[in-house]
């Protein structure tokens, strides 16, 4: 399965798709509006695309705050929101894949749990 930012600079392989999505409500969550899919780094195989030169074109730029447990990127040319990766403060390291960068048939069978990040940090649904 394939998924990729606007411009198509970031693309994003994964094998397969998830069992299920999760919406987040935590701060960063309920402002980006992601439908975070997650794998293990084996799993995701992440590209950047070249210009008609094979200059690569910009990447992702990553963003952390408060307990900088996760790193998020965002394409440096279009600006979408693509992943994340969990830093070196979490022990078993995990990406969370923006589905919302899937194409919409591809993702419209996946079910999507409300998970509480802001409050009980447990799932709603």
């Amino acid at each position: 399965m394939e998924l990729m930012c606007h411009c198509g600079n970031v693309k994003i392989k994964v094998a397969k798709p998830p069992t299920t999505l999760t919406s987040c409500n935590c701060s960063i969550c309920h402002r980006y509006g992601a439908l975070w899919g997650y794998y293990k780094p084996d799993e995701v195989q992440l590209t950047f695309s070249a210009d008609s030169l094979g200059t690569s074109m910009p990447s992702a730029k990553p963003y952390r705050f408060g307990d900088e447990c996760i790193e998020f990127f965002h394409c440096q040319k279009c600006g979408c929101l693509t992943h994340y990766l969990t830093t070196d403060k979490v022990p078993e390291p995990k990406y969370g894949i923006n589905f919302r960068m899937a194409p919409r048939a591809e993702m419209a069978e996946i079910q999507v749990r409300h998970f509480d990040g802001a409050d009980s940090w447990t799932f709603l649904d």
